[in-house]
Order: C-alpha cells, then structure tokens, then sequence
C-alpha cells in the first residue's frame, strides 16, 4: 500500500557507505543442503554455508504487519554487494547479536531493490 512506500523509500535511499560504516554485522545462515532429522540418533544433518554482511536491524511497525507478522519480528536491512548475487530464501536465517546476545532469526519474508539504485535487501525475521 502506499503506506509502506513511504517507509521503502526511505531504507531504499540509504547509501551502501552508510551501511558499511555504522551498519552492525550480521551474518547470513544459508542452507546449502536440506536439513534432515535421524529420530533414531537425534542428530540433524545438513550443511549451511554463512556470509558476514552489514546490516541495519529494526522492528517491525505494526502497521507493516498486516496480521502475518509479530511485533518480535525484525526487519533487516542488508545491502546486497556482499552476497555476491545471493538472493535470499525463506531457506535461510539470519544470526545477529541484540543486548550483548547472539541470536537467530528464520527469514519469513525477502523484498530485494534493484535497478538504479544499490542492490538492498529488506528482510524481515521471526527470532527462534
């Protein structure tokens, strides 16, 4: 709606040098395998391969939730430079460290900007 367009406008304007300069890392869980579970073992296989981006974390607004998001979820803001082409799958999860913490988010949702501007993904997550 044109309610978020306002919003995508203005993380769509962040300059990559901003994001590299003040930006947190936050490093990007991909599941290169699927993930398989041994009830008999326990063990879970499946490989994942990460990339450390930079990043900007903020919470979800609740009029951006639309009733499919929780107010926990975040929204990541990550340039795409350094994932070399990836783009970003409900797949994967984001790690990320909040009040001193690691935590772990699984992506629920990717919004990829292209074109004239930098390539930016906006992310949001539900912390695990």
């Amino acid at each position: 709606g044109a309610e978020m367009s306002l919003v995508d406008d203005i993380f769509k304007s962040i300059p990559l040098e901003i994001l590299t300069d003040f930006g947190q890392d936050i490093t990007l869980v991909k599941t290169v395998t699927p993930r398989t579970y041994d009830p008999s073992t326990g063990d879970v296989t499946g490989a994942d391969t990460t990339v450390v981006t930079k990043g900007f974390i903020g919470n979800v607004s609740s009029r951006e939730s639309d009733g499919l998001y929780q107010t926990t979820d975040v929204k990541i803001t990550v340039s795409g430079d350094d994932l070399d082409n990836y783009y970003p799958t409900q797949a994967d999860r984001i790690r990320y460290t909040q009040g001193g913490a690691t935590r772990e988010a699984k992506v629920l949702n990717v919004t990829t900007y292209r074109g004239e501007d930098p390539l930016l993904h906006i992310i949001i997550a539900r912390p695990q």
